[in-house]
């Protein structure tokens, strides 16, 4: 029930204000801009977080943790604001574990996911046909099996590294995209 009460708030932004962000957010320079906001949070998070967290399974997360975390997943619908990095940054700032911020992540996303691959279908289903369906299903299952594989190796990374590698990286990555793009 605590993903439900987390998907909320992202799911009705998402939906009212859709087409102005596919309109008006989609540039270059918002991305660039994500990418840095992302990364600020990510080290506010690990910098700020309360030394022992007091959550460190998905069992423990309240509906007002989960709330929060839903909340802050609204900063994702921002390009290039990483869902998965505000939301595990939001999950520490409100006292989960690094591991289970990251597991309540994943398990948010996989309702996302199949959301917005439905949406995708709807919106495409024309181009659909059935002698491409066995190809669809291959890459659907592919991407599972690549998922299932890069969680796991993610789950085990973020609880030994934390969230400053990953928004260095990112800013990193802002820099170097915008030194190719404006030069």
């Amino acid at each position: 029930m605590q993903v439900i009460v987390g998907l909320i708030p992202a799911g009705i932004l998402g939906f009212l204000f859709d087409d102005m962000i596919e309109k008006h957010l989609f540039s270059t320079e918002t991305v660039l801009v994500g990418l840095v906001l992302g990364a600020i949070l990510m080290i506010g998070a690990d910098r700020l977080a309360p030394k022992q967290p007091k959550v460190h399974t998905v069992d423990q997360i309240t509906y007002r943790q989960a709330l929060m975390i839903g909340l802050i997943q609204c900063f994702s619908l921002w390009p290039g604001f990483s869902r998965s990095g505000s939301t595990i940054s939001g999950g520490v700032l409100l006292g989960l574990s690094h591991r289970a911020a990251a597991d309540f992540t994943f398990i948010m996303a996989v309702p996302i996911m199949a959301g917005a691959s439905l949406i995708t279908l709807l919106k495409n289903y024309q181009y659909i046909t059935t002698d491409m369906l066995p190809f669809y299903i291959a890459g659907f299952v592919a991407a599972f099996l690549v998922a299932l594989v890069a969680i796991r190796f993610f789950l085990n990374l973020i609880n030994r590294i934390k969230l400053v590698p990953f928004a260095i990286y990112r800013i990193v990555l802002a820099v170097v995209l915008a030194l190719v793009i404006w030069l």
